[in-house]
């Protein structure tokens, strides 16, 4: 079972006991890497059930560097994972981030000279399974649960349908808590784009030999036809 599969279906069983928050964060740099971290934290009551989902995690994924978090009176764990590429990171098997026929189509890439542009079509699906007492019950718990996905860009995004966003659009947050209590899906989209600067510098500094070297041969014509006149000139006094 795959991380954020196992960081969903943890943040199912918390939701039943309410009080607990929960991160989750996507980093993209100009480069294009990707740093995943997910954090989750709850009151004593379900520290059991924060351990269990630990453990899963470390077995499931070694890899993932995971350190204890405290804040208040709550606790719990921060995993994070790193990814190089944007290609690599789609090609994870991430449950969020995987296109599902009907619902959302993922991740979407569209490599360009001057910059790729990346489309995220992701859907959080609620819980199906909460009868009326449970929902009341969970109602009751709103106030205290907080769970937010949020992905930071390189650059202003070209459009989402964020519920918050900061940083002159670099920064883009949707909250996920009432697709958790109310069990409806939640719809997070996003378009943006990284720009290739490495391609960029070298396609203006090659423009800039040409037109360089337009400007020398234009000049030394003039130069050539100028010396001509005058030898000409010379020749028929």
């Amino acid at each position: 079972m795959k991380i954020c599969k196992i960081f969903l279906l943890a943040l199912m069983c918390l939701s039943c006991a309410g009080c607990f928050q929960a991160e989750s964060n996507l980093k993209i740099t100009d480069s294009g890497a990707v740093t995943m971290r997910n954090k989750f934290i709850g009151a004593p009551l379900i520290a059991g059930i924060i351990e269990e989902t630990r453990n899963s995690i470390i077995k499931n994924n070694p890899d993932a560097k995971i350190k204890p978090v405290t804040e208040g009176g709550f606790s719990g764990y921060e995993f994070e994972m790193f990814f190089p590429t944007m290609e690599s990171f789609a090609a994870n098997n991430f449950e969020l981030f995987q296109a599902r026929p009907g619902k959302c189509n993922g991740i979407q890439i569209s490599n360009g000279w001057f910059y790729n542009s990346y489309t995220f079509d992701l859907v959080f699906e609620g819980r199906k399974d909460i009868d009326t007492q449970g929902a009341m019950l969970a109602q009751s718990f709103l106030a205290q649960i907080k769970f937010d996905f949020s992905v930071e860009l390189p650059y202003a995004a070209e459009s989402s349908n964020a519920d918050f966003m900061s940083n002159d659009g670099k920064i883009l947050t949707w909250n996920i808590a009432p697709a958790l209590i109310n069990g409806q899906n939640k719809s997070m989209q996003v378009n943006f784009k990284i720009y290739n600067t490495v391609r960029i510098a070298a396609t203006f500094f090659l423009a800039l030999i040409i037109i360089a070297g337009v400007i020398f041969n234009l000049s030394q014509a003039k130069n050539r036809e100028k010396a001509e006149g005058k030898r000409q000139e010379g020749d028929n006094p």
